[in-house]
C-alpha cells in the first residue's frame, strides 16, 4: 500500500553558510543539514556541487516511508538561468527519481517569506552580501545584490573591507591611529602587525569570507562605543537605507533579515537610521529563511498555510535550534 506521506525540502543558500530543512505536509520540520556557501559566484564550482550534494544527502537518508513532493532553493543567484540549471542538475545528481515541483529562486524569497508566510512583499537581506527585493503578482524587483567586487554596500563584506582599509592607512600614517580600533583587528585576524594582514587574507582558501567575519568584531567594538567603529557601522546603516530608498516597499511593511540583523545593537541601529527616512514599519523574523524556503515548497505544491501549520513550523523550528 503506498504511503499518503509528502515531505518537503528548503534550502537557504547564503554567502557564509548553506541550511536546509525536511519538513511533512503538515509543517512540522523533521531535519537539518548545513553546509559551507553555496554561492557560485564567489566559491568554486565543485565546492558548491559537494555542499549541495551533502544538504540533500543529510536531509533525505531517513526517508523510507512517503513522498518527496516539493524542493524550493532560496539562494544567491537563484534567478540566474545558468546557476538555476545548475541547482536543478547537481539536486538531480543525488535525486535521480525525484517527480516533484522544483524551484530555484534568489535568497531573498526565503527571507521574505519567513517574515510573511507568504512569496509576496518586500525584504532587505544583510550578510555577507546585501539586497533588497520586491516582489507581488505583478513581478519583482531588485536593488543592490552586485556582489562584493562593485556591490554589496553596507553589508558583512563591506564593513569587514572598510576595516582593513582603515587599518591600513592608519598604519600608513594617512588616518589618525586609533590603537584599540587597530589592536582588536589585529587580534581578531591573528596576526602580530598590520603588515601581516596581507598573507592573512590574500593567501587564505575563502577570503571573502574571512573579510565579512570581521564585521563582527567591528560590530562589538562599535556597541563598546569605539568611535571608529561606530563610523564604519553607521555609514553600512546609510548604505542599507539607500537600498531601501530606492525600492519600491510592496505589502505593509519591510522585513528585515541576514546575519547582521542578528546583532541586537546592528538591528535596533538600523531602525533608527530607517525612522530618520520615514520608514517605521519594519519587522524582523523569528524565523531563519531556510524555514522561509519550506514556506514556499510547501506554497509552491499548493499546500495551504494554516494556522495550524504556521504554529507547527514555528515551534519545530525552535526545537530544532535547540
Amino acid at each position: 500500500m503506498q504511503s499518503n506521506k509528502r515531505f518537503y525540502i528548503g534550502i537557504d543558500g547564503g554567502g557564509t553558510k548553506t541550511l536546509g530543512l525536511l519538513c511533512n505536509q503538515n509543517g512540522v520540520i523533521l531535519a537539518k543539514s548545513t553546509a559551507g556557501s553555496t554561492n557560485l559566484k564567489s566559491r568554486a564550482e565543485q565546492e558548491v556541487r559537494s555542499a549541495i550534494h551533502h544538504v540533500i544527502t543529510e536531509l533525505t537518508s531517513g526517508l523510507k516511508d512517503g513522498k518527496l513532493a516539493g524542493i524550493f532553493v532560496s539562494t544567491a543567484g537563484g534567478d540566474r538561468e545558468e546557476d538555476q540549471k545548475r541547482w536543478e542538475r547537481w539536486l538531480r545528481e543525488r535525486l535521480p527519481s525525484f517527480e516533484g515541483i522544483l524551484k530555484v529562486k534568489n535568497d531573498a524569497y526565503g527571507a521574505l517569506a519567513s517574515g510573511t508566510f507568504s512569496m509576496e512583499g518586500t525584504v532587505l537581506i544583510a550578510g555577507t552580501g546585501s539586497i533588497a527585493y520586491s516582489i507581488d503578482a505583478n513581478g519583482s524587483r531588485r536593488v543592490g545584490g552586485w556582489g562584493y567586487l562593485f556591490g554589496d554596500e553596507g553589508s558583512g563584506y563591506d564593513i569587514g573591507r572598510k576595516a582593513l582599509r582603515t587599518v591600513a592607512m592608519m598604519h600608513d600614517g594617512r588616518m589618525m591611529l586609533d590603537e584599540a580600533f587597530c589592536s582588536n583587528i589585529l587580534s581578531f585576524l591573528q596576526v602580530n602587525g598590520a603588515p601581516e594582514i596581507i598573507t592573512a587574507i590574500y593567501e587564505d582558501s575563502y577570503a571573502r569570507m574571512k573579510i565579512a567575519s570581521v564585521a563582527e568584531k567591528v560590530i562589538k567594538l562599535a556597541e563598546r562605543q569605539n568611535q571608529t567603529a561606530l563610523k564604519i557601522v553607521q555609514r553600512a546603516f546609510e548604505s542599507l537605507s539607500e537600498l531601501v530608498r530606492a525600492i519600491e516597499i510592496r505589502g505593509s511593511q519591510l522585513v528585515i533579515c541576514g546575519g547582521l540583523m542578528q546583532s541586537s545593537f546592528f538591528r535596533n541601529g538600523f531602525l533608527e537610521e530607517l525612522k530618520t527616512r520615514g520608514v517605521s514599519d519594519v519587522y524582523y523574523p523569528n524565523l531563519s529563511p531556510a524555514v522561509g524556503a519550506c514556506i514556499c515548497a510547501l506554497l509552491c505544491c499548493g499546500v495551504p498555510l494554516t494556522e495550524e501549520r504556521k504554529a507547527n513550523l514555528m515551534s519545530s523550528h525552535h526545537v530544532m535550534d535547540g
